[in-house]
């Protein structure tokens, strides 16, 4: 039985000192606030959870927990708040001894990120009843060639997009975030306007290939048709209560510290209708060190065998030290049509350990969750290690890793010798260790698995994958970027007669064209060889975004621009 405690304590306001060189120099509309004041969650596709981990990979944020997001824009402020902190205490560090008064290439970097923090998150004057338009943005791009579209099978072309629909040919999406506050309540709110490319149906033979992997009936050959609609991202309203906020509606979760897919919760897959609590800020604890927690029920869309299936998930995240964090996550998929939504059937799934059997009284598909992250002694403003884990029908992965999913990875903040660039590697499997079977993101009640309309909820890697996946970022400002990447997927035979092959290199950037203007650009060349679908095939990519944020804030005192 997994017991959560959510403590009822409102976490202590702190004093920011004066600012760092070359900061905004201003004070955070935290301070000026209500302390009870509900706050929106930063989308998990923002450039600043980027620039808040770059200040933690320097030491300047001690209590950042990054196993459990999004952070709402509160606790991004009180990040920034620390690093700034943090950074005056430690000035030293970050001062050549040779050049008296003149900052060293991370301390040039942490002001400019900080300075760049602050003019994203602060508001001048006391908190106010506000709608705010954040963002408009358009994004067009082109599949030239073959595309894969199934993750819970095949494989995906894009990924990581939040369960966008795509195909081969011509890709735009149109839309706009906003939220609204008042006083402790919420709203927020980010859609689009999508187009996307149909595809032919299967052929007859990879039909019966995906009824024996899943252990379905033989579906009907059915063409998916071009997508025109206008589809909400991300939709919700909330409240916060002391150091709670409750949540509800269309939500994003990310529960893992990995840069890409976590394997539990990520934005793979369309976000889930859901009820989250969460604790706003860390809380310190005497033992524990800093500890954030979250509890969410919510209910998955495009299911099949059983239809309309729910989840339960909760996590605890602690920062036991200032350079170890550890986290612990227990979810299940659960009622669903043939399963009663009642409280007995909730309790029985949280309580029973039995594995159940087929039907009425399988008490759910339960799975586990263990991921940490630690700065490494003697280089902890060099290297990060960290490592996610999953497994199904256990009670977490540190009791049987022989049969968990895992995604260890590496962060290198800088390249010796070329300050602005860093290096990233993961290696996410969820291949078994020495065992023969496939069981992660498989069950036999629930068919689908841990997908939400077809695309899997956590890593795109699969149910019988290995992956490995590197990144080179150069960093000319906190904004602007240009990311060189590569990925290959190994699917296994063991699910997919003849086994899969998918191989990816992509180069993205980011800019700032003007006040309020960005522009995102990502182009991507990938072979595959799935000999079940053919013969060996490739495509080439692209899609450029424009962005505009007038951050236009309606409030009791007018309009105008935060």
């Amino acid at each position: 039985m997994t017991v959560v405690l959510f403590p009822m304590a409102v976490a202590c306001a702190q004093t920011v000192p004066s600012a760092l060189p070359g900061s905004a120099g201003t004070r955070s509309s935290a301070e000026t606030a209500a302390p009870d004041s509900g706050s929106a969650y930063v989308p998990m596709d923002s450039w600043i959870y980027d620039a808040l981990d770059r200040l933690a990979a320097f030491g300047l944020i001690p209590s950042q927990i990054t196993g459990l997001r999004p952070w709402t824009r509160a606790e991004c402020r009180r990040q920034t708040r620390e690093a700034e902190e943090q950074f005056q205490k430690s000035l030293g560090e970050y001062t050549p001894h040779h050049v008296a008064g003149e900052l060293s290439a991370i301390g040039v970097e942490a002001a400019a990120l900080v300075s760049a923090l602050h003019r994203e998150l602060d508001s001048p004057g006391p908190a106010a009843s506000s709608i705010t338009l954040q963002s408009v943005y358009t994004r067009n791009g082109v599949i030239a060639g073959p595309a894969l579209n199934d993750s819970f099978h095949f494989g995906q072309t894009w990924t990581g997009d939040n369960g966008r629909p795509f195909g081969r040919g011509w890709n735009s999406y149109t839309g706009f975030s906003a939220n609204a506050e008042s006083g402790r309540f919420i709203a927020y709110m980010s859609g689009e306007y999508q187009h996307a490319p149909g595809s032919d149906p299967y052929s007859l033979a990879v039909r019966q290939a995906i009824s024996t992997m899943d252990s379905m009936p033989l579906q009907p050959a059915v063409a998916r048709s071009d997508t025109n609609r206008f589809r909400a991202i991300e939709a919700y309203v909330g409240f916060r209560l002391g150091d709670l906020e409750f949540t509800a509606g269309k939500q994003a979760l990310w529960w893992g510290p990995t840069y890409d897919a976590p394997l539990s919760f990520s934005n793979n897959a369309e976000p889930t209708e859901n009820l989250r609590i969460s604790t706003l800020h860390p809380l310190r604890l005497r033992l524990l060190g800093e500890v954030r927690a979250e509890f969410v029920i919510g209910k998955l869309d495009g299911q099949q065998y059983t239809w309309r299936p729910w989840f339960n998930a909760q996590k605890l995240s602690f920062k036991l030290t200032d350079n170890l964090e550890m986290g612990f996550t227990r979810w299940s998929i659960f009622w669903g049509v043939g399963h009663p939504m009642t409280l007995g059937s909730f309790i029985d799934n949280f309580t029973t350990l039995n594995a159940g059997v087929p039907g009425r009284a399988n008490p759910g598909d339960r799975k586990g969750g263990f991921d940490f992250r630690y700065r490494i002694p003697g280089l902890r403003n060099w290297v990060t290690l960290y490592t996610d884990s999953y497994c199904d029908d256990d009670p977490s992965p540190l009791a049987s890793p022989h049969r968990s999913a895992i995604d260890p990875g590496i962060y290198l903040m800088r390249v010796p010798g070329i300050p602005h660039l860093s290096f990233r590697v993961e290696a996410p499997s969820t291949t078994l260790m020495g065992l023969d079977n496939v069981i992660n993101y498989v069950n036999y009640e629930y068919l689908s698995g841990n997908t939400n309309y077809g695309q899997l909820l956590g890593s795109w890697v699969g149910r019988d994958g290995r992956a490995e996946e590197a990144w080179a970022t150069y960093r000319f400002s906190p904004r602007n970027k240009i990311e060189l990447g590569f990925r290959q997927l190994k699917g296994s035979a063991k699910l997919i007669p003849g086994g899969s092959t998918q191989s990816d290199l992509s180069l993205e950037s980011s800019y700032a064209l003007a006040l309020d203007w960005h522009a995102d650009f990502f182009v991507q060349y990938e072979k595959f060889y799935v000999p079940l679908l053919g013969p060996r095939r490739n495509n080439l990519s692209s899609w450029i975004q424009l962005t505009w944020e007038p951050n236009l804030q309606i409030s009791e005192k007018g309009t105008r621009q935060k």
